[in-house]
């Protein structure tokens, strides 16, 4: 019985291991190919916070990571976190001005009542935030560039999440994993001793039977 026990939890802790690798290249995989479609893909979404801001301080600390999740439109209130698409100044290689499209993460504190339009300030801003289209327009904020609605976060591993986002480390993580799912399968390969033994203790187990028998 012992035996059967043992087998059965080995192949739950092996099926599980390749459960959770196969996710997470996923993951990966679609972060990388399609990094705006992640959260419409799976329904949630892993993100960092940049350590040069505090504008979320205390709620979100700089260098945290956090959850999102995909949110309908129906169900945004006032109050609530929500990461959305913004444009912000940037120069090009020639020094022209260039409107580089941002992630923000910010807090909701109205809604107009006509337009519907989203009216965000960050919790440590004294400010509301200005909303820029590509061109560097003055515009609003609507469900249209709404990521998604925050779930909570995780301190101080947003370096890791950043790390993430360049090809070449995604890469070496890849093929890392690869590796360490080759060795575990290796490992897992029992040695003639231990096969010995288990024949040993399954004919044990089979001769109580007949005896009861």
């Amino acid at each position: 019985m012992n035996i059967k026990n043992n087998k059965t939890l080995r192949l739950i802790k092996t099926v599980t291991f390749y459960i959770l690798t196969l996710f997470l290249l996923a993951y990966v995989s679609i972060s990388l190919f399609f990094p705006e479609k992640v959260i419409d893909i799976l329904g949630f979404q892993i993100t960092s916070i940049s350590t040069a801001t505090e504008s979320m301080r205390p709620n979100i600390e700089p260098g945290d990571i956090i959850i999102l999740k995909r949110i309908k439109e129906d169900s945004i209130e006032e109050q609530d976190v929500i990461s959305f698409f913004n444009y912000a100044r940037g120069t090009d290689q020639n020094g022209q001005t260039v409107w580089v499209k941002i992630r923000i993460v910010h807090r909701i504190i109205d809604i107009d009542d006509t337009t519907g339009a989203y009216i965000t300030q960050g919790d440590n801003n004294t400010s509301v935030d200005t909303i820029y289209d590509e061109f560097g327009n003055v515009t609003e904020l609507t469900y249209d560039q709404v990521i998604g609605g925050y779930v909570f976060r995780v301190p101080l591993v947003g370096k890791v999440i950043t790390a993430l986002r360049n090809p070449v480390l995604i890469g070496l993580l890849i093929v890392n994993i690869g590796i360490v799912v080759v060795i575990v399968k290796l490992l897992k390969k029992k040695d003639p001793e231990e096969d010995n033994d288990t024949k040993i203790e399954e004919l044990k187990e089979e001769d109580k039977s007949n005896d009861l028998g």
